[in-house]
């Protein structure tokens, strides 16, 4: 089978660049693949190992966009132009997908990461079968952003506030007529398939729940870190919209009976169109502290896990969630809002749910955990399963499997058809 993957360039870490990274290298492994991947970026700024790989091949486009221009020196001029930059990218990269189509034809395009379409939605009815796997919707920021207007006001100003409005909502109206293109969906999770349902309209049958892997290598389990003196309770995320730091900031207040045996700390810097770090400033500082944001490629991460006693991700939109996996793999039980992905499925045991948005609830998930790691034989227990738990729901090769699976099914379902012929120049120019 030969795929053509659209994505971000991969990278080693978190977030959607790290899941690139890891998916690539394990459906390599399987040899039977070949993979041709169309990525915005520098080929130099590759990670080794993945150059490397026998069956998979790199198409970059790289970018004139920079930091420190007239154009990138604030957040929101960045995160405008940025996207601009993206686009000229991707419109490169299709038609040189396009083009190789025509030498010798794809049977599935694999669409990672984001929803919308480039240069290629106008030669759907030429193309094979095009799955999509978003990690996020602009209708779901679009909802929070409207909700959260009130506590967006003590963060930012109005022009930054209407300026994100206009292009959540251009994206939004973009991504509900680009994803009716898609033959299969793949959702991280079911949350986030019944809001595509809701949101896009797409068909239930064409929605397929494949969640996000974890490096297991990376993040792995040393329960001899977590200092029993006094428990850690570790909060990392973006310091923006939908995340729930407003319930951080009030949880600080509530556990103040705690503060000599509890500590609150928060993990994360602003988004590039999104800043909530004002909200920090109510910590109550006898048991909470901000640290800024952490480098997640590099080991302090882990660190900060490993020596965690749980880990709170109150977020009020999620389509999977990231850190929830990150904890777990590192032995460190997590307590959820009931909006969060990746804590679907996880044992409660491991991962206590809340009610989203119930601040009663969440206080009371988290005094009930505590109770439980007070008792070391328990506690052990508990951080044992977490790994389990992660390894069982999240492990690389098996989401690779289903990935493979899911994508050779929509091949066989409606096979490639392929471009009329014609020399690579004329493809290039039509396209």
């Amino acid at each position: 089978m030969r795929v053509a993957w659209i994505g971000p360039m991969p990278r080693k870490g978190g977030g959607a660049s790290g899941v690139s990274n890891q998916l690539l290298q394990e459906i390599d492994r399987h040899g039977s693949v070949e993979v041709d991947c169309y990525m915005p970026g520098h080929a130099a700024s590759l990670p080794e190992e993945l150059v490397k790989l026998k069956h998979v091949r790199f198409f970059c486009e790289p970018s004139s966009w920079e930091w420190g221009q007239w154009y990138s020196r604030n957040r929101l001029m960045s995160f405008i132009t940025g996207q601009v930059a993206n686009l000229r990218c991707e419109n490169r990269l299709a038609r040189k997908l396009i083009a190789a189509h025509r030498g010798q034809p794809y049977d599935v395009i694999y669409q990672f990461s984001h929803i919308e379409f480039s240069a290629i939605r106008r030669y759907k009815q030429e193309l094979p079968p095009i799955c999509l796997h978003p990690s996020v919707h602009a209708a779901g920021e679009l909802r929070w952003h409207r909700q959260e207007r009130q506590l967006a006001r003590t963060c930012e100003p109005f022009i930054i506030r209407t300026v994100e409005r206009l292009l959540l909502t251009a994206r939004y109206i973009v991504q509900r007529r680009h994803i009716k293109v898609a033959d299969k969906v793949f959702a991280l999770s079911r949350n986030f398939a019944d809001n595509l349902v809701e949101d896009y309209h797409v068909a239930p049958e064409d929605i397929t729940i494949i969640p996000n892997p974890i490096d297991l290598h990376h993040f792995t389990l040393d329960v001899s870190k977590k200092d029993s003196s006094r428990f850690t309770l570790l909060f990392v995320s973006r310091i923006a919209v939908r995340k729930g730091v407003e319930c951080i900031v009030e949880l600080s207040h509530r556990l103040n009976d705690l503060d000599s045996e509890v500590e609150i700390l928060v993990v994360g810097d602003k988004s590039q169109w999104s800043d909530y770090t004002p909200l920090l400033r109510n910590l109550n500082t006898r048991m909470a502290r901000y640290i800024g944001g952490v480098n997640g490629t590099g080991d302090e991460m882990v660190r900060l896990y490993q020596r965690a006693h749980m880990l709170i991700q109150p977020s009020r939109y999620e389509p999977f969630g990231l850190t929830v996996g990150e904890a777990l793999a590192c032995g460190t039980p997590v307590v959820a809002s009931n909006k969060v992905g990746s804590a679907e499925d996880v044992k409660r045991e491991a991962c206590r749910v809340f009610p989203d948005g119930n601040m009663d609830a969440l206080e009371l998930a988290i005094r009930n955990l505590l109770l439980d790691l007070r008792n070391e034989s328990k506690a052990q227990s508990i951080y044992q399963l977490c790994r389990h738990e992660c390894e069982r729901l999240f492990i690389g090769s098996n989401i690779a499997d289903r990935l493979l699976a899911e994508l050779t099914s929509t091949v066989l379902s409606r096979p490639a058809v392929p471009l009329p012929a014609m020399s690579h120049q004329e493809a290039v120019r039509k396209a």
